[in-house]
């Protein structure tokens, strides 16, 4: 088994004395436990009923008890991303951007519900979609549910990922909750847990790059990617991971489900998909507009006139009534992310190749991604506050092999720039703490030197190191990032 090791082989904690001794295995042989697999994975799992348990509570306790109205709280995009499902179930892959879901990422999570939202259909439950609203939704009941298990899932990814990082058990259970803290209102708040479950498959597909198991690892990414495309910023980083020879391999298994899913939609409905993928229309004034905004060209003037805008449905005793409401004439000035969302797709690459020339070791790679997705909220031109959850879930992994104190620091920060991101502020007063915090946490996570130039620490298929530097039967040979480290202590 391949060991990155400083010396001799150390405890976890004699690692978390000394940062700069790193004991984490590189191949991909499994840790050995005495343990069951439930037992084994006893942290994420009770975090998971936690998360599941206040997301029900939230979704039936929340308007009753605290807003002291009848209608349950659901995800703000959850019906649009459920009207696609169906779309989808019907077989109109076109159907996903229809101007009736709003839907603008990639369509993966809308095939991932799809089933759902056929079973719902054969049993008959009540649904909203945009422009109608019914007070409580008995489909909430069966959807709400899978959207909190699809964001439970990134919880026993980071716990994989901490354990092979050699974090201790006793700060992966403090981990794990702060991460469920940070993941819980993506899904029940927002309706978007395709964003945790796209860190989900990357974190997996880093993992398996590390233990030297790229076959898999650029399929895994692939759906991540489908489901959510700014995992793609981590794709430059995994490609510098991947073997020599493989990497045309591993673009293309990344690429494909995402070309052959959007592809269909093209061939349904190619104005609506050109639209929402390519312009990706989005309102300042109705989520977090940052400074980049200036930069972000216009799509549209959205005007509203002064007529009936919705009709919301109750149900009181098997009977329906009607409430209709209206607003005066307004305007929304809808703007295009993506070409400002280039120059962090830049960086991102830029990344890629510098994890294809210094060879970070695992430490440095996790602590690489978490700010490869940090990028997408440092050029955003118009935010909403779930975007934070996915770098600050790596970025918090990375910190908790940091110690405790850094991770302590790092993991105040995290919750307290979750909460921040839902005040309203101007641009300039808003953006400028919520990326300041994100920073503060990367640089809790920051590992050192040693660790981000590590020279070759990543092993190959065949179970080398680098570019073939060993061989599996040379067990007792150091690899060119322990002898770069024995060098500098000498």
């Amino acid at each position: 088994m391949w060991r990155v090791l400083t010396g001799s082989t150390l405890t976890d904690e004699d690692a978390e004395a000394h940062p700069t001794s790193l004991l984490v295995d590189v191949t991909s042989e499994r840790l050995k436990s005495g343990n069951g697999p439930i037992l084994s994975r006893g942290i994420p799992l009770a975090w998971s009923v936690v998360l599941v348990a206040f997301g029900i509570a939230f979704l039936l306790g929340w308007g009753p008890l605290v807003l002291h109205h009848s209608q349950w709280t659901t995800g703000g995009d959850l019906w649009g991303i459920f009207r696609a499902a169906h779309y989808v179930g019907w077989g109109f892959f076109g159907g996903v951007y229809d101007s009736s879901t709003g839907v603008n990422t990639f369509p993966g999570m809308s095939v991932l519900l799809a089933p759902v939202a056929m079973f719902s259909g054969a049993l008959g439950l009540t649904e909203s979609t945009l422009g109608i609203l019914v007070f409580r939704p008995t489909a909430a009941l069966l959807l709400q549910p899978v959207e909190l298990l699809c964001a439970c899932t990134v919880l026993f990814a980071a716990d994989t990922v901490a354990v092979r990082l050699g974090v201790r058990r006793a700060v992966r259970v403090w981990l794990i909750g702060v991460l469920a803290v940070v993941a819980w209102p993506a899904a029940a708040i927002w309706g978007h847990a395709e964003d945790v479950l796209a860190v989900t498959f990357a974190l997996i597909a880093v993992r398996l790059l590390i233990d030297g198991k790229s076959r898999r690892s650029g399929w895994l990414l692939g759906i991540g990617i489908a489901f959510q495309p700014l995992v793609g910023f981590i794709l430059p980083i995994a490609a510098g991971m991947s073997p020599t020879g493989r990497r045309l391999k591993f673009f293309f298994q990344a690429a494909l489900p995402s070309v052959v899913l959007i592809g269909i939609d093209l061939a349904g409905n190619w104005s609506d998909t050109y639209r929402a993928l390519v312009k990706q229309p989005t309102p300042p004034a109705l989520n977090h507009a940052t400074p980049w905004v200036s930069w972000a060209p216009y799509v549209v003037h959205q005007v509203i006139p002064k007529v009936e805008t919705g009709i919301r449905l109750g149900q009181l005793h098997g009977h329906f009534h009607t409430f209709t409401s209206t607003v005066n004439s307004s305007s929304f000035v809808l703007v295009s992310g993506g070409p400002v969302r280039t120059i962090g797709l830049i960086f991102a690459v830029l990344i890629g190749l510098f994890v294809w020339r210094k060879r970070p070791d695992p430490i440095g790679i996790m602590w690489l991604c978490g700010v490869a997705l940090a990028l997408r909220c440092y050029f955003e031109p118009v935010m909403t506050p779930y975007y934070l959850a996915p770098p600050l879930i790596v970025a918090l992994i990375a910190a908790a092999r940091m110690g405790r104190l850094r991770f302590g620091i790092a993991a105040a920060v995290g919750l307290a720039d979750t909460i921040f991101a839902y005040y309203r502020f101007s641009p300039w007063a808003w953006w400028l703490p919520v990326v300041g915090m994100l920073t503060i946490v990367l640089a809790c996570g920051y590992p050192g030197r040693e660790h981000v130039v590590a020279g070759g620490a990543i092993a190959n298929d065949d179970g080398s190191i680098g570019d073939g530097a060993c061989t599996p039967a040379d067990t007792t040979v150091p690899s060119y990032r322990t002898k770069r480290w024995a060098e500098t202590q000498a």
